[in-house]
């Protein structure tokens, strides 16, 4: 066990979980376990997936939150951005695409418009892959031109869409934030909560059997959680023998005979960040 967490008294070499091999069995265990997660989550989504708790009311509540902190009006929640918020995810998935404008140059404001909301403005924010309501937001907040659309003083309305589905072959989840200011007059007032029903619709309305609203998906295990502890559990073990390895070295005096592993220990850590921002979302 010695020779296995500490260097070697008389030769200096470092511990054996800190030599060459070692590093590159870390490095090939990371990408393995990175491709067994994708090959599960593809065929078995139910059992290993993303799960998101991400809900129109709190992507409401927390856009509204940003506009108060910025002395702007809250913005009303309507039932027509919210159609066309979800025709715009369904769009995606039907047509393996994740962008403003589609392959076949569709535009949001297209969605707006067939949704029977007339706009004098409007925009979109989008967004994959994240868990949380407020992540989303603040992935949102960070970015500026996005967070220049939560923050417009010319916008009086929004939508949202949370549907998971399939896009390049895996399990995803998209988050479509629509605004829009009607044209002529102010929006009247927020319709009620029992009339907003897009994030109800059913998939099988559009023919999508693999498209549903992503509140109602809960796998057995959340493949990012998993993954970002194994990288937690491997860096903070692989961090702890290099402290180790320090200590004892100046303690005993041992002179450091083995090679150079920065290169290495450089290439393992690229892995571990890897998989440990795999499950965190991106913004469009």
């Amino acid at each position: 066990m010695r020779r296995h967490l500490l260097p070697h008294p008389i030769h200096g070499f470092r511990a054996t979980l800190l030599s060459y091999p070692a590093l590159f069995a870390y490095i090939v265990f990371i990408f393995t376990l990175t491709l067994s997660f994708n090959k599960v989550k593809t065929y078995y989504p139910s059992i290993l997936g993303y799960a998101t708790d991400i809900n129109l009311y709190d992507l409401l509540e927390d856009t509204n939150f940003e506009r108060t902190n910025a002395n702007l009006a809250p913005l009303r929640l309507n039932s027509d951005l919210n159609r066309a918020a979800y025709d715009k995810a369904l769009d995606m998935f039907s047509k393996g695409y994740w962008a403003h404008i589609s392959p076949q140059g569709t535009t949001p404001w297209t969605f707006i418009l067939d949704s029977g909301y007339d706009y004098q403005y409007a925009g979109e924010n989008l967004a994959r892959d994240f868990n949380r309501s407020d992540s989303v937001i603040k992935a949102w907040m960070n970015s500026s031109s996005h967070k220049d659309n939560i923050l417009n003083n010319n916008y009086q309305d929004i939508g949202f869409a949370v549907a998971n589905g399939q896009l390049d072959g895996e399990e995803t989840t998209l988050v479509v934030q629509m605004f829009g200011a009607k044209r002529g007059a102010l929006a009247t007032a927020s319709p009620e909560i029992s009339e907003i029903t897009p994030l109800a619709v059913s998939s099988e309305v559009y023919g999508l059997q693999n498209i549903s609203p992503a509140v109602s998906i809960k796998p057995y295990l959340d493949a990012s959680s998993i993954s970002r502890a194994v990288a937690l559990f491997l860096g903070s073990f692989i961090l702890g023998l290099f402290v180790v390895d320090v200590v004892y070295t100046k303690k005993y005096h041992i002179h450091r005979l083995s090679g150079n592993t920065i290169a290495h220990i450089l290439l393992l850590a690229f892995a571990l960040a890897g998989i440990w921002y795999s499950g965190f979302g991106a913004v469009l």
